[in-house]
């Protein structure tokens, strides 16, 4: 648990530092395609999604399968939510580098307050360039009720996507 923990911490600094670079953008000759993906991305982020629906982001395309209360529970937790939810998703790396994710997932209980990643089975890697991956990550609910998953790539500074789940 602790090496993930200090490699969670590690990838996340050292994609932070490589995002520091500044570059020159050629801004002479207008791109017609990144200005309509960007008006997409856009609309499909101002839309609250469910279940089965999909966001794409520049590097990676999300897509929520499943939410589920679970009855799984982790001994050596000391924060004894009142329901665990399984969140399944698949994640496509669209770029031509790896993609970390097990990091990019957050949860907010139907009373609007900000969930903390369960400790269970969670994923957390990185997939490899034009490959995808199948996700879980376990989240203690306090409030059951609509919740709000938001997916945003750990890299990105884009706008979340925001799905809505009623959580029984």
């Amino acid at each position: 648990m602790k090496k993930r923990l200090i490699f969670s911490a590690a990838l996340v600094l050292s994609l932070g530092l490589a995002g520091c670079g500044e570059t020159k953008k050629d801004t002479t000759q207008p791109v017609q395609a990144d200005a309509e993906k960007s008006k997409e991305q856009e609309v499909q982020k101002s839309k609250t999604l469910a279940i089965g629906d999909s966001a794409e982001f520049k590097d990676s395309k999300f897509t929520l399968k499943s939410v589920s209360t679970t009855d799984d529970r982790n001994q050596f937790d000391k924060t004894k939510p009142n329901k665990v939810i399984k969140v399944e998703y698949e994640l496509e790396n669209l770029s031509d580098s790896e993609l970390p994710y097990g990091m990019d997932l957050t949860v907010y209980d139907g009373a609007g307050n900000k969930m903390e990643l369960y400790a269970l089975d969670n994923s957390m890697g990185a997939v490899a360039s034009g490959k995808k991956v199948q996700g879980v990550q376990h989240f203690g609910i306090m409030e059951g009720g609509k919740i709000e998953i938001q997916y945003k790539p750990v890299i990105s500074f884009d706008d979340p996507a925001v799905f809505e789940v009623e959580v029984k």
